[in-house]
């Protein structure tokens, strides 16, 4: 019997081989073939027929592809009590479920946080941040702790904002605006309201004219030796950020969860990453068995994925030091209300009209860009695509 599982990277890949070393054991006569495809190709392949029986998911809509007939629905087979679904953190179930339907196990995620040098901020007298703060005192901390040279050019960044969107989303929701609508089929009224072209505004107004973040991606290369030596004071990412950080370096941080642009406390925003059987798959039960050992928090392989990135249930968290780590703990809380963004609500089909390449456009250009005419013109584009 042999079954077949999607990856994308190396470090998915190890716990694959993992959990297909344990499965081979226990099923002897079982091969597991691990196949490397990047997200396009693993598309074609399914236009083609010729998915794979276990599909890496990404946080693509769920239920389009249950709609589609992409993947299995797992509720069935959820039924033999192999997973707790209320272990698993809201925002996490929520992001594999669609009107009753599970269609994938989750078995990593990735929320945005604040992380901030503790001694630069003693040094200046600020107090740290805490949580349910605003955007307005970010600001202020960010510009104190800008420092200059004689000759007035900046030595260090009092923030460093990724110039990406991921970000910006939360921040979005928390001044009442939003990049789509909730089911991902409208931009118009969203992506260009009030409220999301003030938030993206203020958000670009930090790299000019105020110049307390640089301009550059400074990114998973990077990034710690910069915030190590102190460049800049506190840096606005997610939680892979903790991985590459020695112990002692975790000590010399703090982390707090974005704050608010808005009157309302902030939502976070949630990447959750697992696996689905696919639709064409022939044999379900020994890819159900199979993906029992990749994501139970109960298996060597299915604890693993904590290593790499957040855990998704209750169980693993605990286990894997996370929900005691001060660094981890706070990531772990946002899980309980966060929420997907709109990339993975349209199944990345906003990404071809509003991207990261766009939008660091924009930063590099300054204020020579009209951000209401230009995201007015991206929500018609991707509402013509939709409903043409």
């Amino acid at each position: 019997m042999r079954l077949a599982v999607t990856v994308s990277d190396d470090k998915k890949k190890n716990v694959l081989e993992l959990a297909k070393k344990t499965f081979e054991e226990k099923h002897r006569g079982t091969v597991i073939e691990i196949e490397t495809l990047p997200r396009e190709i693993l598309e074609q392949r399914i236009q083609d027929g010729n998915a794979p029986d276990l599909i890496e998911w990404d946080g693509s809509n769920i239920g389009n592809l249950l709609d589609w007939k992409i993947i299995q629905e797992l509720t069935p087979l959820l039924e033999d009590g192999s997973f707790d679904l209320l272990d698993f953190y809201p925002s996490v179930l929520q992001a594999v479920k669609d009107q009753g339907r599970v269609g994938a196990i989750p078995v990593m995620a990735e929320v945005t946080g604040v992380f901030y040098n503790k001694a630069l901020f003693d040094h200046a007298g600020i107090t740290y941040p805490k949580e349910n703060w605003t955007w307005d005192e970010f600001v202020k901390k960010a510009r104190i702790l800008n420092s200059y040279d004689v000759d007035g050019e900046v030595i260090r960044y009092g923030a460093y904002l990724v110039p990406r969107l991921l970000p910006v989303e939360p921040l979005v929701w928390s001044n009442g605006g939003a990049f789509l609508s909730e089911d991902g089929m409208r931009a118009t009224g969203y992506l260009d309201s009030p409220e999301t072209v003030d938030t993206i505004k203020r958000y670009l107004e930090m790299y000019h004219p105020l110049e307390v973040t640089p301009f550059e991606d400074v990114g998973r290369d990077t990034w710690i030796s910069c915030f190590r030596h102190k460049k800049m004071a506190m840096y606005y990412d997610a939680n892979w950020t903790i991985k590459p950080m020695g112990r002692e370096q975790q000590e010399e941080f703090g982390v707090v969860m974005p704050p608010s642009m808005g009157e309302g406390p902030l939502r976070n925003i949630v990447q959750v990453y697992g696996y689905c059987i696919s639709a064409q798959c022939q044999d379900v039960q020994l890819a159900w068995a199979f993906l029992q050992e990749l994501a139970s928090p109960h298996t060597e392989s299915g604890r693993e994925w904590a290593k790499h990135n957040l855990a998704v249930s209750r169980t693993v968290a605990e286990i894997s030091g996370q929900q005691s780590d001060p660094l981890y703990s706070p990531f772990l809380k946002s899980l309980e209300n966060a929420r997907q963004g709109a990339f993975d609500v349209s199944s990345m089909k906003l990404w071809r009209f509003w991207n990261n390449d766009v939008f660091q456009e924009w930063i590099f250009r300054e204020n020579r860009i009209n951000i209401e005419e230009r995201l007015r013109r991206i929500a018609r584009e991707y509402d013509e695509m939709l409903h043409t």
